[in-house]
């Protein structure tokens, strides 16, 4: 199976980044990093009967945490996840 995530910045400031992600950009939902408390949240689920928002939720913050840990916190306006 083919995997494609979009991740594109909404917001960032001093206390917290938020991305939306999913399959496309009609089909998103929301996730956040709260740079304070070093948590990821889900804000809004992706609502959609044809893809599992779990799926792309995980793939989501596995790429925010790279982020945090191995990109020093270098949040880029726009990503991807294939394979």
């Amino acid at each position: 199976m083919a995997v494609f995530v979009i991740m594109l910045k909404d917001y960032e400031d001093e206390e917290r980044v938020v991305y939306s992600y999913g399959p496309n950009e009609e089909t998103m939902g929301k996730i956040e990093y709260d740079k304070k408390n070093g948590v990821i949240n889900q804000l809004s689920p992706i609502d959609s009967d044809s893809y599992p928002d779990d799926f792309f939720f995980k793939r989501a913050g596995r790429r925010l945490a790279r982020m945090i840990i191995k990109e020093n916190n270098n949040f880029v306006e726009r990503t991807t996840i294939e394979s």
